[in-house]
C-alpha cells in the first residue's frame, strides 16, 4: 500500500511520469491525429453463437517501450511497410464486455517486443495485448509449457498508454501466427486453422459435420486472400475424412493423439467453463498423408477455475466427446496414461511457479499496476498475492477431484455399424459439389426445385462408397439428395 501511495502521490505528474516509476515495461502509443481504435459489434445470426467485432479500425501510429524511464524500443513514426505500427481492437466477447478492450498490434517492421535479446529468432510483426484478469493467461501458458504442447506463447505484463491516456495493465503476448523460428511452424502446403464459434463472421469456412454445435473451421493460414481452390478442396476433404475416422474408430491415422490428449487434459486441469469459444487452434503441417491434425496450444483462459467438481467445458465439445466414448480406446488410454505420468509433479510445478512469481521483483510492480487499472475501470481484481492464493487453492482441490474422476472414465462405445460408418458427407468447394461415401442415386436441385443433375445406380462408382465430384456452372443454392440424406449447399465462385 505504501508503494502505491508513493507512486500516485504527486497529482501534478503526467500519467507517463507516474507509470515510469513502476518497474514494469511501459508501452506508449501515439497514433496519427490522436485517433483511437474503434469497432462495431455484431450478434450471431439465428442458430449460431456469440458476439464479435466488425469494422475494427486499424489505426497507424508509433510505439515506444520503456522501463523506469529508459527507452528500450522505438518503432519510429508510421510509414507503411517501413516503420511504426497499426493498432486495432481484437477479440469477441472479451472486446464486447467491459470498457477495457484487448488489442492487436501489427509492426510495420518485425521486432521482438518482449526484448529477449535475439531479434533474429524472435522478431515478428503480430502481437497481442490481452486483458488478463487474475493472472489466468500467464498461469495457463505455463501449464501449456508443462504439458509440452507444440507451442507455448511467450508473454510479459506491461502498462499501456495510448495518446496520453492510461489504458491499463495488459499481458503482451505473441500472436497465434506462423513463424518457424519461434511460433507455429507449418510448411507452405500446410494449414493453421481454428474450430471456430465465430465462423459466421468469416468469408470462408469449412463445415463441421459430426458435432452438433454451431461451430465450423476457419483459416489462419493460408490467408483467405491467398487460399486456392485446390488448397480449399484438399483441406475440406481432409477434414471430412478425419471426421469419418472419428466415427468409425480409425482416427489414429488422421489426428495426433498425443497433442489432443494433452490439450484436453490442460483444460480439465483449469476447469474452464467455456466449451464454445475456447480457441481450438489446430495445424496440419503439410498436405502429405504423413501429416496429422494436431492441437497447437492452449489459448483462451477467461473461463478458468469455474467448473468446480465437473469436467472442463471442452471435455464434451469438439471431437472430444466422440473420442472419449470411441470404440477405439487409444485416445482415452493415452489421456489416462499422461495424467498418471504427470499428476504427481504437475500440480506442484504450477504451484511452485506461482509462489516464485509472488516473490519476484515484478510482483509488487504488477500489484501496483493492477490497483491503477482497478481505479480506472472501477473493478476489484485481486492483487498478485490474492490471485496466486486463489489459484493455489484451485489446483490443490482440482488435483484431488481429477485423481478420483479420471480413473472412472469409461467409454460408452459408439455403436457404429457398417452403414453408419459410411454416411455420405456433402459439401461445396469452388464450382464443385462433392459427395463422399455415396452408395445411392445422387440428385441435385436448384433453389426453384428443378432437377439439374442426376447420377443413377448404373454409375460404376456406386458399387462401393467413394467420392463423387460434380461441377456446377452457376452460383446459387442447391439441394443434394442421396439415399435418406438431404443437404443444402451454396455454390459461390
Amino acid at each position: 500500500m505504501f508503494l502505491l501511495l508513493s507512486i500516485v502521490a504527486n497529482a501534478s505528474e503526467t500519467v507517463i511520469d507516474t507509470l515510469s516509476r513502476i518497474n514494469l515495461p511501459l508501452l506508449t502509443i501515439e497514433t496519427v491525429n490522436n485517433e483511437m481504435p474503434v469497432c462495431d459489434y455484431v450478434e450471431a445470426p439465428n442458430g449460431c453463437w456469440g458476439i464479435t467485432t466488425q469494422n475494427a479500425t486499424k489505426v497507424p501510429g508509433r510505439l515506444k517501450i520503456s522501463q523506469m524511464g529508459k527507452t528500450l524500443y522505438d518503432s519510429g513514426e508510421y510509414e507503411k511497410n517501413a516503420s511504426g505500427i497499426t493498432i486495432k481492437i481484437r477479440g469477441n466477447t472479451s472486446a464486447y464486455f467491459g470498457e477495457k478492450k484487448p488489442y492487436k498490434i501489427k509492426l510495420q517492421r518485425e521486432a521482438d517486443l518482449l526484448l529477449r535479446g535475439n531479434n533474429q529468432k524472435y522478431s515478428d510483426r503480430e502481437w497481442i495485448l490481452i486483458k488478463d484478469k487474475n493472472l489466468m493467461y500467464m498461469t495457463g501458458f505455463k501449464l501449456n509449457e508443462l504439458l509440452q504442447l507444440p507451442w507455448t506463447p511467450s508473454c510479459e505484463y506491461v502498462n499501456v498508454v495510448v495518446n496520453g491516456e492510461y489504458m491499463g495493465v495488459y499481458l503482451l503476448t505473441e500472436a497465434v501466427s506462423l513463424n518457424p523460428s519461434c511460433r507455429i511452424d507449418v510448411d507452405e502446403t500446410g494449414y493453421l486453422f481454428e474450430y471456430d464459434a465465430y465462423w459466421w463472421n468469416e468469408p470462408v469456412y469449412v463445415e463441421c459435420e459430426i458435432v452438433n454445435k454451431p461451430m465450423h473451421y476457419t483459416f489462419k493460414y493460408p490467408d483467405i486472400d491467398d487460399l486456392s481452390t485446390s488448397q480449399l478442396t484438399y483441406f475440406t476433404q481432409t477434414i471430412h475424412l478425419t471426421e469419418q475416422s472419428i466415427i468409425n474408430g480409425t482416427y489414429p491415422d488422421y489426428i495426433d493423439i498425443e497433442s489432443f490428449a494433452r490439450w484436453i487434459l490442460g483444460h480439465d486441469i483449469v476447469g474452464n467453463s467455456d466449451g464454445g469459444g475456447a480457441n481450438f487452434i489446430l495445424t496440419k503441417r503439410d498436405n502429405s498423408n504423413n501429416s496429422k491434425i494436431q492441437m497447437a496450444c492452449l489459448w483462451d483462459f477467461d473461463g478458468n477455475y469455474r467448473n468446480e467438481d465437473d469436467w472442463d467445458g471442452c471435455h464434451n465439445a469438439f471431437y472430444f466427446s466422440l473420442l472419449f466414448d470411441n470404440k477405439n480406446t487409444d485416445f482415452l488410454e493415452r489421456y489416462k496414461a499422461i495424467y498418471n505420468e504427470i499428476s504427481s509433479t504437475i500440480f506442484d510445478s504450477i504451484i511452485n511457479y506461482l509462489e516464485d512469481f509472488a516473490t519476484a521483483d515484478i510482483a509488487d510492480a504488477l500489484s501496483v499496476s493492477i490497483a491503477l487499472d482497478n481505479k480506472k475501470y472501477g473493478t476489484d481484481n485481486y492483487d498478485v498475492n490474492g490471485c496466486i492464493d486463489f489459484a493455489k487453492k484451485w489446483f490443490l482441490k482440482r488435483q484431488e477431484w481429477l485423481n478420483n474422476s479420471i480413473p472412472t472414465i469409461t467409454p460408452k462405445y459408439l455403436d457404429v455399424n457398417d452403414d453408419e460408418a459410411v454416411t455420405p458427407i456433402i459439401y461445396a468447394v469452388g464450382k464443385n459439389i462433392v459427395v463422399m461415401n455415396a452408395t445411392d442415386d445422387i440428385c441435385i436441385y436448384d433453389a426453384m426445385g428443378r432437377l439439374v443433375y442426376r447420377e443413377g445406380r448404373d454409375a460404376p462408382w456406386l458399387n462401393s462408397p467413394v467420392t463423387a465430384q460434380i461441377t456446377i456452372n452457376n452460383t446459387g443454392i442447391y439441394i443434394i439428395k442421396t439415399g435418406d440424406i438431404v443437404k443444402r449447399v451454396v455454390v459461390n465462385f
